[in-house]
């Protein structure tokens, strides 16, 4: 049986964009051509420091997608 991986999830209509996913976590967090904030593919996203940015997101628009 497959392994599901966590992986966070922006949602972009509850985004501000203030950029803290980005400070705490940079190489998971990062800008679009477009401007927007979005997941990078890795192989693991570390589960602590996303906890963090999930409770320090001021837009409240991060969660952890277990579906991915």
């Amino acid at each position: 049986m497959k392994e599901t991986l966590k992986r966070p999830e922006i949602d972009l209509s509850e985004c501000v964009l203030c950029d803290i996913c980005i400070e705490l976590c940079p190489y998971v967090f990062k800008k679009n051509d477009a401007g927007y904030i979005e997941v990078a593919d890795t192989d693991e996203y570390p589960e602590e420091d996303i906890d963090d940015i999930i409770r320090s997101c001021r837009g409240d628009c991060i969660v952890w997608d277990e579906d991915a």
